[in-house]
């Protein structure tokens, strides 16, 4: 099984904006509460595997998303 990460946000916003980019890109996500641990800026978050993350972190850089992200 891979490592999973956490990618967290400063809004709802971001999230959404996020979501579309993965689904177009077709990366697996999942859509999930931020554990509060990482923030307490937004309450949702996006978990993707490890071996996407790096082409997560392209895309949501490219597309201006406000993110961050951890080891879940």
């Amino acid at each position: 099984m891979s490592a999973e990460y956490v990618v967290y946000f400063q809004s709802t916003h971001d999230v959404i904006k996020a979501k579309k980019e993965l689904q177009q890109a077709c990366i697996a996500h999942e859509i999930i509460p931020t554990p509060k641990k990482l923030s307490s800026e937004c309450g949702m978050s996006l978990k993707v595997e490890a071996f996407v993350l790096e082409r997560v972190h392209e895309i949501l850089c490219l597309k201006g998303v406000r993110f961050k992200s951890d080891l879940l």
